[in-house]
């Protein structure tokens, strides 16, 4: 349980940095497809598919991932107050850890013909699910058991996990695979960071073995009926901050895409920028994204979590819609490679800084006998429409060009979040909960020494 002093207790630091590796993990193996398998797609595919289709089959990959994560935060989150969040980390856990396992192990089209895409598809839809099921347990549980006082910083750093992924993930794009020769990462190369994700999913599996149980019992005594805490959720009082934090979450999400999924291949693929300095600049991108969610999150402890979002919401509509503008412009005149990282870096901080302050915000605005639920809804159901980047960019690029179309999803993502931001309440001013603020949890763990 939470220490009274405010300190963290060690159940409590388990379950703190089981949620950070969580992040990690889930960021990781969403990203790897989009920054490893590009390259590698022949393997996969007839030498004869013409070029459009490839990069059509490539999105695909990527793309189901992200639907499919839903499912999983339905199900998960579901499942995590009813029989525990720690069950459902664990079953998630496994669940991606041996499918991407399969992935690494797929024989290509030579071997399956037509079959090896279509199996790459299908696992990664089925690894989208799990993944889903990843947010539902160990995030809630660790915001949770994070006194007041923490709460703030411990998501903060929780959702800077996400920056360390793609730190990771580029550092091996540039120093491993890309001096490999050609013919080399498409038969085995673009293996090994899979290889290497299985290593992370066992890792953290006989970790988070170790991290004690939510007490189910207390989770059940905060619902108001008997029914599933999901139908609870979308028809009790939980329904009307889902509706808002969705309405958030969708904004930031439209903007965070421009900047993590879409970014790299406009960089190369549109505006011609050499790929090496690309995988340099989302080095660098990570680290300042990545103190940014600290930094937030740590700042919203103080001046209060809705205040934060909408100052970052507003910045995003307007100073990160029109860094990116000006990123492409100076792009496509030639200009120095630094001068566009800087414009990159000043969108990327104020597209995807708020996460640190949103996954606190989140688990605030729900009662701990749904919160499972409703963190997994909210986090993932808001995903589906920016998920669908291409299509809008391709809708876009009707009535303007190609490459700045995302200044006006980053500018419309930034409208959405301002909205679900002004429309909701604050959770915590000055330090101290709000009076309609959930209260913390206080049977979120067993005794120290208790059973897991």
């Amino acid at each position: 349980m939470r220490d009274t002093d405010g300190s963290l207790s060690p159940a409590a630091r388990r379950s703190v940095i089981g949620g950070i590796v969580s992040l990690i993990i889930d960021s990781y193996d969403i990203y790897v497809p989009a920054l490893v398998l590009p390259a590698a797609m022949n393997y996969f595919e007839p030498a004869s598919m013409p070029v459009t289709e490839k990069a059509t089959m490539t999105s695909v990959v990527f793309t189901v991932t992200l639907l499919a994560r839903p499912i999983g935060g339905l199900i998960f989150g579901n499942l995590g107050d009813r029989i525990g969040r720690k069950k459902i980390t664990m079953m998630a856990g496994i669940g991606f850890t041996v499918i991407t396992l399969l992935i690494a192990c797929l024989p290509g089209y030579s071997t399956w013909g037509s079959g090896a895409i279509i199996a790459l598809i299908a696992l990664r839809f089925i690894d989208g699910v799990f993944l889903g099921g990843g947010y539902a347990g160990p995030v809630p549980l660790a915001i949770e058991r994070s006194p007041l006082r923490l709460r703030g910083p411990v998501g903060g750093i929780i959702a800077a996990g996400s920056a360390v992924a793609i730190f990771f993930i580029s550092l091996v794009q540039l120093v491993a695979l890309e001096p490999m020769a050609p013919s080399a990462y498409t038969s085995w190369g673009w293996r090994l960071p899979f290889f290497f994700g299985v290593l992370l999913g066992i890792g953290y599996l006989f970790y988070y073995a170790r991290v004690p149980e939510v007490d189910v019992e207390a989770l059940a005594a905060d619902r108001q009926t008997r029914r599933p805490p999901l139908v609870e959720l979308f028809t009790g009082p939980g329904f009307k901050p889902l509706l808002q934090v969705f309405l958030l979450m969708t904004g930031m999400w439209f903007a965070a895409q421009m900047l993590v999924s879409f970014l790299p291949g406009l960089l190369i693929q549109v505006l011609h920028q050499d790929p090496g300095n690309v995988s340099v600049l989302e080095i660098v991108m990570a680290v300042f994204t990545g103190s940014a969610m600290a930094g937030f999150a740590a700042l919203s402890q103080r001046v209060g979590r809705r205040r934060v979002l909408l100052w970052l919401s507003i910045g995003t509509a307007v100073a990160g819609s029109l860094a990116f503008g000006f990123m492409v412009m100076l792009a496509q005149n030639g200009s120095s490679f630094l001068a566009i990282s800087v414009l990159a870096i000043v969108a990327s901080i104020l597209a995807n800084g708020p996460l640190g302050t949103i996954v606190t915000y989140l688990n605030e605005r729900f009662f701990q006998g749904v919160r499972s639920s409703g963190y997994g809804a909210a986090y993932t159901l808001s995903l589906i429409l920016p998920s669908l980047y291409s299509v809008w960019l391709g809708l876009l690029q009707h009535v303007m060009p190609y490459q700045y179309a995302p200044v006006a999803l980053i500018a419309i993502g930034g409208i959405l979040f301002a909205i679900g931001a002004w429309i909701g309440p604050e959770t915590v001013t000055g330090g101290t909960l709000n009076a309609d603020t959930p209260a913390p949890v206080t049977a979120a763990a067993p005794a120290e020494g208790g059973t897991a």
